[in-house]
């Protein structure tokens, strides 16, 4: 999955924003969802999760926006670099969105390239220009109940 050690480094654009992961990612995927879409100002959004207890802030914080009833996305309100997601859901039955996650944009690493990506997520945003013939597995955000349940428990004020 990974060529990673640790620490693991990385930061924003300008610099004032510079973290540390002490363990390697759990994962990494490419989501295609219209959110990541909208939020990279890109056609997808690759991303690494890791124990948000093995982040740390060496350098700056990043300003929290809350995108939907169940994630918040932290940026360099100086650049507007976008560093990571954080899903609020506490009793998510989906391991990576749970608020003891983070997910961190593998742009905003110093060595993106010793990463490689597991899956692709929110497939039925994927743009038709956009082609990956790496033999992944794909998966619907539309399809998938676990993303249903975590917006209802949200909805709810279950968080």
């Amino acid at each position: 999955m990974t060529g990673h050690t640790v620490p693991i480094t990385g930061g924003c654009l300008c610099g004032a924003i510079r973290y540390e992961v002490s363990e390697l990612p759990i994962e990494t995927g490419t989501c295609h969802c219209r959110d990541c879409q909208k939020s990279t100002g890109s056609s997808f959004m690759v991303m690494a999760r890791f124990s948000h207890a093995a982040l740390r802030y060496i350098k700056g914080e990043p300003k929290l926006y809350r995108s939907s009833s169940i994630k918040d996305k932290g940026f360099c309100s100086n650049c507007g670099s976008l560093l990571c997601d954080r899903y609020l859901v506490e009793n998510s039955e989906t391991p990576g969105r749970r608020p003891d996650m983070v997910w961190i944009q593998i742009g905003t690493l110093d060595h993106p390239e010793a990463s490689s990506v597991d899956w692709h997520y929110g497939v039925e945003s994927q743009l038709p220009w956009v082609n990956f013939d790496d033999g992944l597995p794909q998966r619907r955000c539309d399809k998938d109940p676990g993303m249903a349940a975590d917006f209802a428990a949200a909805e709810a004020g279950e968080e």
